[in-house]
């Protein structure tokens, strides 16, 4: 007679894993360049609503959006929360600059907003090994978190983690 296979990962209810990519946004990150507003370089009001009243802001629905300008031109201060109001009902995060810079802004806030007592005398396996490119500042804000609250903190997977910290 066969043993079952167990997965004593699983089962161990002390060990809980905490993945990153489960926060990464469902769809994604995209950019809005407001470069292409810019008339010869200036940027007028009236274009500016022209181009909002006839963009297709479901096109962003559950991204992160990095609002950027892509040319060296003076961009009106009215300009940044003009295209954040339009893109504000669908958007998962908005922030202005790189795409980087912009996911990093978006897991900072989520990592902020977490109750990391759930972790309390726990041993923690942060995930690492994805498919999605989760920036390093989220992992190093988690391991801050995780840090203050948890057992035992290990990076990588169950067959073969690093060990981080242990109380």
């Amino acid at each position: 007679m066969q043993d079952e296979i167990r997965n004593r990962v699983a089962e161990n209810e002390s060990l809980v894993v905490f993945d990153l990519e489960d926060y990464f946004p469902p769809a994604g990150v995209r950019s809005l360049d407001i470069a292409q507003l810019a008339e010869g370089g200036i940027f007028r009001e009236s274009t500016a609503r022209e181009f909002f009243n006839a963009f297709d802001s479901e096109a962003y629905a559950d991204a992160v959006v990095a609002i950027q300008c892509s040319e060296d031109v003076l961009v009106p201060q009215w300009m940044w929360p003009m295209a954040a109001a339009k893109l504000a009902p669908y958007a998962l995060y908005l922030g202005a600059g790189e795409q980087q810079a912009v996911l990093e802004q978006y897991y900072a806030q989520r990592m902020s907003q977490l109750d990391w007592t759930l972790f309390a005398h726990k041993k923690v396996l942060l995930k690492g090994c994805g498919s999605y490119p989760v920036p390093n500042s989220a992992y190093v804000q988690a391991a801050m978190h995780l840090r203050l609250s948890a057992q035992k903190l290990m990076y990588g997977e169950a067959c073969s983690n690093v060990p981080i910290y242990r109380s």
